[in-house]
């Protein structure tokens, strides 16, 4: 049975990519690489900030296959955001279109240009070092909110040095550029080497350090304590010292009065 979570995380997934596609092919027009990079990190920012609780705020096949690799969502789940994302990508397309009424060119090369290739992988595996370390270390909010949409800005300006900077077979099927090397092939194995080497190289000494930290903090608090009631102890004595010298006058005190008595 599917549950409303579920549905929730599915459309957060159509509607996020299909925002990130149409951003893609408005600011794109203007021909500026930098702008269309920032414009891309700003909306995986704001989506990520606004719904990552609720579905991760993937908004790229590359980054559910990314995260599935390093157990972070079922397989169940990864096909279903997958789906929904390349649906989102088709219907930026169409609405593109349809608001605009001008037709899209097909940008597809028509042979595999292996320094494009390079670009996208090495682009997307930049994004995946970003994206990886914000969810390894369980960064929340702004804080990984700003760090995978910088990630994905930096990715963006390094893979705009030979392709079209894109790092998302979705918004390669928006934009028509749907190379199954180029832009689908390329993007998903640098996203996936970038997140398999932090998940599993990078994180794993990240948090040995982390925990021996802990244990030297937590050490700390003990020998304090063990000092503190060494001198508490040592304070005490003198105390039953003078309260034992008080008993001699007591003796004189109860010796007057039994020669007063006499």
């Amino acid at each position: 049975m599917i549950k409303q979570r579920h549905v929730a995380a599915l459309l957060v997934e159509f509607f996020g990519t299909l925002t990130l596609s149409l951003v893609v092919l408005s600011v794109s027009l203007y021909r500026f690489p930098f702008f269309t990079a920032l414009a891309a990190g700003v909306t995986i920012a704001v989506f990520v900030s606004a719904f990552a609780k609720i579905s991760g705020g993937h908004l790229n096949p590359a980054v559910t296959v990314g995260m599935f690799a390093i157990r972070q969502v079922t397989a169940l789940r990864a096909v279903g955001y997958i789906a929904v994302q390349m649906l989102a990508g088709f219907a930026a397309w169409q609405l593109y279109e349809y608001l605009t009424d001008r037709a899209l060119t097909n940008a597809t090369a028509a042979a595999i240009e292996w320094n494009v290739v390079a670009a996208e992988a090495i682009g997307a595996f930049i994004f995946g070092l970003a994206l990886t370390a914000a969810v390894t270390q369980k960064l929340k909010g702004y804080q990984a909110a700003y760090t995978m949409g910088a990630g994905l800005f930096l990715g963006l300006i390094v893979s705009g040095l030979a392709s079209n900077s894109l790092l998302n077979p979705a918004v390669a099927v928006a934009v028509r550029s749907f190379d199954p090397v180029t832009y689908v092939a390329a993007p998903v194995v640098g996203f996936l080497f970038g997140a398999v080497m932090i998940a599993y190289v990078i994180a794993p000494v990240l948090r040995k350090d982390e925990d021996s930290n802990a244990v030297a903090v937590a050490s700390k608090p003990a020998v304090v304590a063990s000092v503190e009631t060494k001198s508490t102890a040592a304070a005490k004595k003198p105390a039953t010292k003078k309260a034992a010298a008080k008993k001699p006058a007591t003796k004189k005190a109860t010796s007057k009065k039994s020669t007063a008595k006499k």
